[in-house]
């Protein structure tokens, strides 16, 4: 294995107060920033950034786009060779399923060539078409087409699914200019990064708090929005036109809507760790409570809490003992790391420094107390022993 670079924190680190929102969405160059100042202004204070040239490097940057002519022009030919004809998820963004675009399987080599043919009957259709959410990188663990940037290399959620072979949330997008992704807030109110490689996006990203003037009258959220509509709700919100090379950060319970301005291929990641643990934590428990709230007239009915637990894995994505799973696991490898001398390792280029374990170990052993407040819930679920266990085991090894 190469050298690591270790990701560390200042020994006094905490979570920074939300700051005010800024008049504009800074940009900064890669090189111009260090992990600690990153973790420091924009992580720990839930604030939204855009990182220039942190895809330079990247095998997918050089290689997949032509960028000697006078316009950048993808590769199909070249990706063809390096990506088999495997099933990718696509999204026909002209037809709207639920809260969602309709989804279809298409073979990847297919797709290609549905992009890139020009003219014929089928224009208008082919151009809805928007090959998302894709895991490449699960699909092809070997094709090291993209690193992670150093910023993003604290991630629990992803440690926690690959390390036990899970579906990850790592992500591969390729769509024509015109297709685009709903209004939203990332799953689990986590974090989020998306690095352009190709083309260009348009963002409108509001401050947390802000989506709320455009709820209706059930209290529900559009599907699309507008700057129109942005503007007589009077919302705060940022339009940003994110080029090739840009890594937008994309804070917990940021929503947003994005557009391809012109054909663009992305990478993006879900995300969570000890800066936006606690957000996690409320978003579950709001989750949580609004099942219980569906069904309270049946709470007489036996198992009531263990099929509220079974209707939040489903409508949420996670249960409780989901989210105790991935912080026993990462509490694990980091008392491990403090008591036994071994490395936390991200994305086999990162590891952790002492200090940065700490601040980890102190951010699950805050959340848990959190969630020990609803003891009586976790004695029924069989959750407060494991629990309660955990929490004794980050005091001993914190001392």
């Amino acid at each position: 294995m190469a050298s690591l670079t270790e990701l560390e924190v200042d020994p006094a680190q905490e979570i920074s107060p939300a700051l005010p929102f800024p008049p504009e969405i800074q940009r900064i160059p890669a090189a111009e920033l260090t992990y600690g100042e990153f973790f420091r202004r924009f992580m720990s204070t839930n604030t939204a950034v855009i990182i220039s040239s942190v895809s330079d490097r990247w095998e997918c940057f050089r290689r997949w786009v032509h960028r000697t002519g006078e316009v950048d022009k993808v590769d199909v030919n070249y990706l063809k060779a390096q990506i088999g004809n495997v099933t990718v998820p696509v999204a026909n963004c002209g037809k709207q399923y639920y809260n969602a675009h309709e989804k279809l399987d298409m073979r990847f080599h297919e797709f290609l060539d549905n992009w890139a043919e020009e003219g014929g009957d089928r224009k208008e259709e082919r151009s809805k078409m928007y090959l998302k959410d894709w895991h490449l990188r699960e699909v092809m663990p070997e094709y090291r087409f993209y690193e992670t940037p150093l910023f993003f290399g604290s991630d629990w959620l992803n440690e926690y699914l690959v390390d036990r072979k899970l579906d990850d949330y790592m992500f591969v997008y390729i769509g024509p200019e015109g297709t685009w992704t709903s209004f939203h807030a990332d799953v689990f109110a986590s974090y989020s990064w998306s690095t352009n490689i190709y083309g260009m996006k348009k963002w409108l990203l509001l401050p947390p708090g802000e989506e709320v003037k455009l709820k209706d009258n059930l209290g529900n959220f559009p599907f699309d929005i507008s700057e129109q509509l942005l503007k007589e709700k009077d919302v705060r919100y940022y339009d940003i036109r994110q080029t090739a090379g840009e890594a937008i950060f994309v804070p917990s319970g940021w929503y947003h809507q994005v557009q391809n301005l012109e054909d663009a291929i992305s990478v993006n990641h879900n995300w969570f760790n000890g800066c936006n643990i606690g957000k996690i934590w409320d978003s579950l428990w709001a989750a949580y409570e609004q099942v219980v709230r569906e069904i309270d007239d049946c709470r007489d009915m036996e198992n009531f809490d263990e099929h509220c637990q079974l209707m939040l894995k489903a409508s949420y994505g996670m249960d409780l003992e989901a989210f105790l799973d991935i912080l026993e696991h990462v509490a694990k490898k980091r008392i491990a790391a403090l008591v036994e001398g071994v490395d936390v390792i991200h994305f086999d280029l990162y590891k952790l420094g002492k200090w940065h374990i700490r601040f980890d170990l102190k951010k699950i052993q805050e959340v848990l107390s959190r969630m020990h407040e609803q003891r009586d819930l976790l004695d029924i679920l069989r959750l407060l022993a494991r629990v309660e266990e955990i929490i004794d085991n980050i005091q001993v090894t914190l001392k």
